[in-house]
């Protein structure tokens, strides 16, 4: 084990760069398909997505894995940005690490309130962000966002999000399998970039990250 840690900090320190510049491990978690409901909540947490700035709302979340405009304009009833509620899909990404959290329609009269275009927006305390026209020519820099998802949405897309990959902080990740001890028991094999290593290692390896990338390999009841 410590020579693996060993390792991996070499390959961390490129010429004095950030640790952020260094490639992001990868985390593989495998689990029976009949478990991955239990790691959904883990997008509730924030996965990171980074997108050009002044990407509008929309163009953002029809690139998110199994996500296409129809089911964004249809099912995605519920966004807010930075915790205002968002109305317009034409709204541009911007700003220092943005928070995106979408959801389908919420239920009773604050659901009413937040629903996007909904007749009791007025009621809101705050309204949202100011739509913005795209920037054109110069101004293409990069800017991490950090999406959420919920309810419905959660349960449509999480479990394609989590076998195709995402981002995310190590210490969310860290936070969300401390309070879940009984997922430990889910994870049949793990490995942290292509070695394997035991499951009880998982949360103090992890911890040495800042991000990473998260993927969960399922497999069927039965299947070797």
């Amino acid at each position: 084990m410590l020579f693996f840690l060993l390792e991996r900090q070499k390959r961390l320190k490129t010429d004095g760069f950030a640790k952020m510049k260094a490639p992001l491990s990868e985390l593989i978690l495998h689990i029976s398909a009949e478990n991955i409901s239990f790691f959904l909540g883990i997008l509730q947490t924030g996965v990171q997505i980074r997108v050009v700035s002044k990407t509008s709302l929309g163009d953002f979340l029809c690139k998110c894995p199994g996500f296409s405009l129809r089911y964004v304009e249809k099912e995605v009833q519920t966004i807010f940005i930075n915790g205002k509620a968002v109305d317009d899909l034409q709204t541009p990404l911007s700003g220092r690490q943005p928070v995106v959290a979408i959801s389908a329609a919420m239920p009773g009269l604050a659901g009413a309130i937040f629903r996007r275009n909904g007749l009791h927006a007025s009621l809101r305390t705050s309204p949202g962000p100011e739509p913005q026209r795209k920037e054109r020519g110069q101004g293409k820099e990069t800017i991490e966002v950090t999406l959420k998802l919920f309810n419905t949405i959660l349960r449509d897309k999480g479990e394609e999000m989590l076998r195709s990959g995402v981002v995310i902080a190590s210490a969310r990740l860290v936070d969300f399998l401390e309070k879940r001890r009984e997922l430990f028991e889910m994870i049949e094999k793990v490995s942290l970039d292509a070695r394997e290593i035991n499951v009880d290692e998982l949360l103090s390896l992890v911890g040495e990250e800042g991000s990473l990338k998260l993927r969960l390999c399922t497999k069927q009841p039965g299947e070797l």
